[in-house]
C-alpha cells in the first residue's frame, strides 16, 4: 500500500485550490482552441496527501482525510479536460499510486515518468508541437528547481508555469549578517541562475570603523525582496509574470513559500495573467 506524504497545513489546500481555479479557468478559456492540451506536473507525489498531524494529540480526524494532490485535481478537470498529462516524480512508491491513477482512467491519456524535474522537464519541452499548449507545476519540496530547467520551460513560448518558490528554504541558507559559504551559495546560484544575480542584489555592504581598521560587513535584504527577486528573474525570461504573488504562512504565521506565475506564450499571455492574477489577488 502506498504511504502516501504528510506535511503540510493549510497553506498547503490553499496553494491546491489556486491550482485547481486556474486549471478550471485555463481550460474553459481554451475550449474551442484547436490546440492539444497538457497537464505536466513535475514533482508530481502520490497524487494524494495527508495534511500533517498538529503537536496537539487532541482528535483531529481531519488530518486523517486523504486529500486530492495537483495530479488528481488535473485529472478531476472536465469542463475542458486535458488531453494529455505527464506526472513527473522520483520515489518508487509515488510512482506506483501514480500509475495506479493511471490503471483507474484507462481512457485518459496519462504518462508517469520516473526521474528528476530538472532532466525530464527540459526533455517535454524540447518535444512539445506548435498545435500544443501546457501548463506546468513547478512545486518542489525545497530548493529542487534549478534556473536551467525553468527556462527551459519559458523558451518552449507554449507553457503558462505555476512556481512554488521555496522562501522558507532560501531565508534559512541566507544569514543575516554575512554572506552563505560556498556550499550554500552554490545552491543560491542554481536557484537564481548565478551569483552575480543574486549575491549584490540582496546583501547591502557597508563600513564599519574599528580601532585598527575599517571592517567590511553586510546586510541581508528581507524577505520580501528574495521573494521579488526572483519574479523579477523570471521577467526576464518569461513573455509575462502575474503582478501578483501569494505568500503561503504555516500555521505559526511564518512565511514558506511564494506561489507565482509566469506565461511564456506571447498570444496568449494577457488571458493567461488576468485568470491567474485576479485568482490571486482574491485569496
Amino acid at each position: 500500500m502506498t504511504q502516501h506524504p504528510s506535511f503540510g497545513g493549510p497553506w498547503t489546500q490553499e496553494k491546491l485550490d489556486i491550482l485547481r481555479s486556474y486549471l478550471n479557468s485555463y481550460t474553459t478559456a481554451l475550449k474551442n482552441q484547436p490546440f492539444s492540451l497538457i497537464y505536466i506536473d513535475a514533482f508530481a507525489g502520490s497524487g494524494w496527501y495527508q495534511a500533517k498531524q498538529p503537536e496537539d494529540p487532541g482528535n483531529y480526524g481531519e488530518f486523517d482525510e486523504l486529500r486530492a494532490g495537483s495530479a488528481t485535481i488535473a485529472l478531476e478537470i472536465d469542463d475542458r479536460p486535458f488531453d494529455h498529462l505527464i506526472f513527473v516524480e522520483k520515489d518508487v512508491e509515488f510512482i506506483e499510486s501514480l500509475s495506479g491513477l493511471q490503471a483507474e482512467h484507462p481512457s485518459r491519456n496519462i504518462e508517469v515518468i520516473r526521474g528528476d524535474a530538472n532532466e525530464e522537464l527540459p526533455l517535454i519541452c524540447q518535444d512539445m508541437r506548435s498545435s500544443e499548449r501546457a501548463v506546468v507545476f513547478l512545486d518542489p519540496y525545497a530548493t529542487e528547481v534549478d534556473w536551467a530547467t525553468v527556462e527551459s520551460v519559458a523558451n518552449t513560448k507554449k507553457i503558462d508555469c505555476w512556481i512554488l518558490f521555496p522562501l522558507s528554504a532560501l531565508t534559512r541558507m541566507m544569514d543575516n549578517d554575512r554572506r552563505p559559504n560556498e556550499e550554500l551559495a552554490g545552491h543560491l546560484d542554481r536557484v537564481f541562475g548565478g551569483r552575480q544575480y543574486w549575491q549584490e542584489q540582496l546583501y547591502r555592504p557597508s563600513i564599519q570603523q574599528s580601532l585598527f581598521a575599517d571592517e567590511e560587513i553586510v546586510a541581508r535584504e528581507p524577505q520580501n525582496r528574495i521573494a521579488a527577486l526572483y519574479k523579477e528573474r523570471l521577467a526576464t525570461i518569461f513573455h509575462a509574470v502575474a503582478p501578483t504573488s501569494r505568500q503561503l504562512r504555516n500555521s505559526q504565521n511564518s512565511p514558506m513559500f511564494e506561489l507565482m506565475f509566469a506565461a511564456s506564450n506571447p498570444a496568449g499571455s494577457r488571458i493567461a495573467i488576468e485568470i491567474a492574477n485576479h485568482i490571486l489577488e482574491r485569496w
